[in-house]
């Protein structure tokens, strides 16, 4: 009975931490006239080491990153654009206009 309300305990413990750290970025990345663009997204952490694979938004301007840590990002849009953004548990959205 020990053991196993141990182990209860452990798994509990990490499915918490699972769900308390897990977070998911995604939004809509649009040019000066508000419309839609295929652009590469890149996301770096603030020491501005990269963070997974950057990723190619969708026709529709939808860009997602799932399964990151809640933290302090610096999100590079093409080449040139830079914003620096907190996400937080859960999902956050963020929305990015070209400059």
């Amino acid at each position: 009975m020990k053991k196993l309300l141990m182990a209860l305990v452990i798994l509990a413990g990490v499915a918490g931490y699972s769900v308390l750290h897990a977070a998911e970025l995604y939004g809509i990345v649009t040019d000066k006239n508000t419309k839609p663009v295929v652009i590469e997204v890149t996301l770096k952490d603030a020491k501005g080491v990269q963070v997974g694979a950057p990723v190619t938004t969708s026709k529709d301007g939808a860009y997602s990153f799932k399964d990151i840590k809640p933290m302090s990002y610096i999100v590079t849009v093409g080449g040139n654009d830079q914003w620096s953004i907190f996400v937080g548990p859960g999902s956050t959205r963020r929305d990015f206009t070209l400059k």
